[in-house]
């Protein structure tokens, strides 16, 4: 290839990292951190899930069958039974829906939602309301918000969705260009000098991830392109061009879970058969929720979501309401033929790593910290090449502010998420009197937004970068000996209180915290970038 062009592609490379390489660091760190959002931090946030669930489903059916005496008749379009401790539900929820099928004469949605303690089964809270004032009002805990933040920066759709979508374009785009411009690929793979200076480590391991991670962050910027852009601008165009902008049908005709044509006639809907069969269906298969669809009809169908097993993606296990009959297993897009279908149904899995197990999750989550590290580290050449460089283009106090701008701005983020945990445990154990959103959120976006100011004020970029970690280290240490203290759950009960989750992610949050010290006892960065000089 000809060098002018290479020069151009270094060039794109270059500044498309600039431009988004904070964005895209914020949103792989807290892409690797949410790998384990569900269920193993959803656990550690809730104490009254910590101690393994065994749900009864007799016991659900009851609950069903009698509070279904409770709502209006038009509330029986769906019923969703969520269960605790899998995805974003700490207790039994049990909803009655009505999808406002008279929305010409101003008839709005509405659902009305019970919330069940999961050992008693006692009635803990009642909600009535529309889908989304429903949804708006749940209170986030530190697993919630972190997912959350990665999938949309909680900037919702279509703005957050996008924004996140367009950053895993300019991922892929980044790993092309960079893999065309380093023509000694093959030398540069094995190539790490770790102890030879900043330089060469920043150097060395920019290319080193890019090399051998390729595949994953390739498939991590596809995947995340495509769950980003999907409901934004894939569905609405190709309604626009195959549904005269229906959506609704294209959705019907692509997912695997049609509504039944209701026989008007009345028969009891069995669940307790289905769902004791779904939570059994296979030992490394975990039921995450319900849906019946015709309750109280003899055409009735049940549907239960299910994760893990021995295929990569979910499965949705549909059931014959009235007879309690198991139908048939299917993924989300089995109406697709071909592989497109399986293609389409792993995307969420391939890209948060929910399959094979917590062995699967912990190498997400590593390559995961070298995706955010990629974008950070090519910031940090992209500097020192600027500073060092015989015509450099701006002056050495403007990079050396954009450097305090990046510190900031990603050391803060990761103070921020290290600074949710004991925030959490001061929520469930204390009476702080304070609504959780208020406070996950205002102590998240505040010590981001404070790091950010610390930085740009700091005289001193590289003592900045040793405190900010050493912040962080001792947050992440501080969280096993207070959860000990306030819920009385730690190693040496263990088996006590049967708190397997969340004392591992104790354990593991002290171990990095630990790390974290260590590193920043050995941070000694001898670059221009990071000298001590006062900003006018």
């Amino acid at each position: 290839m000809k060098s002018l062009t290479i020069k151009k592609l270094y060039t794109i490379h270059s500044w498309v990292g600039v431009i988004t390489g904070i964005l895209l660091f914020v949103v792989a760190f807290t892409g690797a951190v949410a790998v384990f959002g569900r269920p193993e931090l959803k656990i550690w946030a809730s104490p009254e899930i910590r101690t393994p669930l065994t749900l009864d489903p007799i016991r659900i059916e009851q609950l069903v069958h009698e509070y279904a005496q409770k709502v209006p008749a038009n509330h029986f379009d769906a019923i969703s039974i969520s269960v605790p401790g899998v995805r974003s539900a700490s207790a039994l929820l049990i909803r009655y829906e009505y999808h406002g099928h008279d929305h010409e004469n101003g008839g709005p949605d509405s659902v009305i939602q019970y919330d069940f303690d999961p050992r008693s089964y006692q009635l803990l809270n009642e909600k009535r309301s529309d889908f989304e004032s429903l949804f708006a009002d749940w209170q986030y805990d530190v697993a919630d918000f972190i997912v959350n933040f990665h999938a949309d920066l909680h900037l919702g759709r279509p703005v957050g969705l996008l924004i996140t979508g367009l950053l895993g374009l300019t991922l892929m785009a980044s790993l092309v260009t960079g893999v065309i411009i380093h023509r000694k690929i093959l030398r540069q793979m094995f190539t790490f000098r770790p102890f030879k200076g900043f330089s060469l480590l920043v150097n060395d391991g920019h290319k080193v991830m890019g090399i051998w991670g390729v595949v994953f962050h390739g498939l991590i910027g596809f995947t995340g392109a495509f769950l980003g852009l999907a409901l934004v601008i894939l569905v609405p165009a190709a309604a626009y061009v195959s549904y005269q902008g229906d959506m609704d049908a294209l959705i019907e005709d692509f997912t695997a879970a049609p509504e039944p044509v209701l026989a008007q006639v009345d028969a009891p809907t069995q669940i307790a058969g289905p769902l004791r069969h779904a939570f059994n269906f296979h030992p490394d298969s975990v039921a995450t929720s319900t849906r019946i669809v015709g309750y109280g009809d003899q055409n009735a169908v049940i549907y239960t979501n299910m994760i893990g097993g021995p295929q990569m993606y979910g499965q949705t296990l549909e059931y014959q309401g009235a007879s309690g009959e198991f139908v048939q297993a299917f993924g989300n897009f089995g109406k697709v033929d071909g592989v497109s279908g399986i293609i389409l149904d792993i995307m969420f899995p391939a890209h948060f790593g929910n399959f094979g197990g917590v062995l699967v999750k912990i190498v997400w989550t590593l390559l995961g910290l070298s995706t955010a590290l990629l974008p950070l580290s090519g910031i940090m050449l992209w500097l020192e090449r600027g500073i060092n460089s015989a015509n450099p283009k701006f002056r050495v106090t403007t990079y050396q502010r954009f450097n305090r701008l990046v510190i900031g701005s990603c050391g803060g983020v990761v103070v921020a998420c290290a600074l949710l945990f004991p925030i959490q445990l001061l929520l469930n154990f204390t009476s702080l009197n304070l609504p959780n959103n208020q406070l996950i959120f205002g102590s998240f976006f505040v010590s981001w937004v404070l790091c950010i100011v610390w930085a740009l004020m700091a005289f001193d970029a590289a003592l900045t970068v040793k405190w900010m970690t050493r912040i962080t280290a001792g947050l992440l240490i501080s969280v096993m000996p207070l959860d000990a203290l306030l819920s009385g759950s730690h190693l040496f009960n263990l088996f006590t209180t049967q708190h397997f989750v969340s004392v591992a992610v104790d354990w593991v949050l002290f171990a990095i915290g630990c790390l974290l010290w260590w590193l920043s006892a050995r941070w000694q960065p001898r670059s221009v970038a990071f000298q001590s000089t006062k900003i006018h």
